[in-house]
């Protein structure tokens, strides 16, 4: 179970190489800047063995000849899917960390495409080696017998693209905070801190034209939306990072405007990992559900029952004679009725319209619920696309 030496350009010839974990640390952990890497290794192969892992694949720039890899990329399969961790692993190394992907052999085509990107490489046009770590000794080389179509590519390159080692000072996210109407956000000044504090880039959005006739006029809410979407793009753009959003009153219907205007089965230029919904004037029939793993991956929305503003938002035909839009309704006062798994809600009357946003409930309610959904987009995502397949075969038979 020799690994191949590496070719011209200081990577593994292509194919499926298979070694032992002995060997995989003896080749990939054996120089003076790689020894740090041994310890950690150890405990991720461990880590395998004791949750019954059957096989483990490896890519990435750690399984090539440079002495200060800047990536590696893991994926570790189960016998079947109830053995798969409910939530993912992050492994620090050195100053460095990284996320495990997980599969189960009850989804071969899924691994048959992580394998193929791993192949592939970040330009998606190398032909590459990938390594199989035999955990038993069973001598058992994996074998491909699916390609994934455009599609299925497309989806499982976005979850490969955001897990890979990254450095350990890379930021949590990018969280975004939307105002309502006749505010400036004063509270911008805590969210800021706070959330800096905790490895985050905070970027709030600022539209001028945020008075009450944006309720009553078409057009205009069409300009604060495609405002939005130019603004959020060109931030994910720059920063490289997820984005998490804060929304409040009318900047929930931002949100929710941005969503539907991408809705159509595809996933829209700027995905959410998390959103946070307070004073939302959404209706309480936003379907989150068709959402899930395509463009956003959890939402948690803030009820409260004596919102003096949102309580009067209607949610008949009235809006249409009145130009507001059929998104409007009072999701901050009766919460979303369309059930998903991505949803938290919790209610409570002590809050009003105005008064939700301060220290308390940021540091103890959304800061570690952003914080433990750093995630969820890519975990939806993979979720997603086994729907997708489990889907596609019921139609097929």
């Amino acid at each position: 179970m020799k690994l191949p030496d590496f070719d011209q350009n200081g990577k593994l010839p292509s194919g499926i190489h298979i070694c032992s974990g002995k060997e995989f640390i003896d080749r990939f952990c054996s120089t003076e800047n790689r020894r740090q890497f041994t310890k950690p290794i150890s405990d991720i192969l461990d880590f395998a063995k004791e949750r019954y892992a059957v096989h483990v694949f490896v890519g990435g720039s750690f399984i090539s000849n440079k002495e200060k890899p800047n990536d590696i990329d893991c994926v570790m399969v189960f016998q079947q899917d109830k053995y798969i961790p409910s939530h993912t692993e992050t492994v620090s190394i050195a100053g460095l960390r990284f996320d495990i992907l997980y599969a189960s052999m009850e989804s071969r085509n899924l691994i048959d495409s992580f394998i193929k990107l791993f192949s592939s490489g970040r330009l998606a046009n190398e032909n590459i080696g990938v390594v199989q770590i035999d955990l038993y000794d069973n001598n058992d080389k994996w074998e491909i017998k699916h390609q994934p179509d455009e599609n299925s590519f497309e989806i499982i390159k976005r979850v490969y693209n955001d897990r890979s080692l990254i450095d350990i000072n890379e930021k949590a996210g990018i969280l975004v905070s939307i105002h309502g109407l006749l505010s400036r956000a004063e509270w911008n000044m805590d969210i800021a801190p706070i959330s800096s504090s905790q490895g985050w880039i905070f970027a709030p959005y600022i539209y001028e034209t945020n008075r009450p006739d944006l309720l009553f006029s078409k057009d205009k809410r069409a300009k604060v939306v495609d405002d939005f979407r130019e603004w959020v793009y060109d931030i994910q753009q720059r920063y490289d990072s997820n984005v998490s959003i804060i929304a409040h009153s009318f900047g929930t219907y931002i949100i929710g405007a941005y969503l539907t205007g991408f809705d159509e089965g595809e996933c829209p230029p700027v995905c959410f990992n998390s959103i946070i919904l307070t004073g939302s004037i959404l209706h309480s029939d936003f379907d989150w559900e068709k959402y899930r793993g395509l463009s956003v991956g959890s939402v948690y929305n803030m009820i409260a029952p004596n919102d003096e503003f949102v309580k009067y938002m209607p949610e008949t035909e009235l809006k249409k004679y009145i130009g507001m839009s059929p998104l409007f309704g009072k999701a901050g006062v009766d919460g979303f009725s369309n059930k998903t798994s991505m949803l938290t809600q919790s209610k409570n009357t002590i809050f009003s319209h105005t008064n939700t946003i301060k220290r308390d409930i940021i540091e103890t309610k959304w800061m570690p619920f952003l914080n433990a959904n750093k995630n969820a987009m890519q975990i939806e995502m993979y979720e997603y696309f086994r729907r997708k397949k489990t889907n596609s075969n019921y139609i097929i038979k």
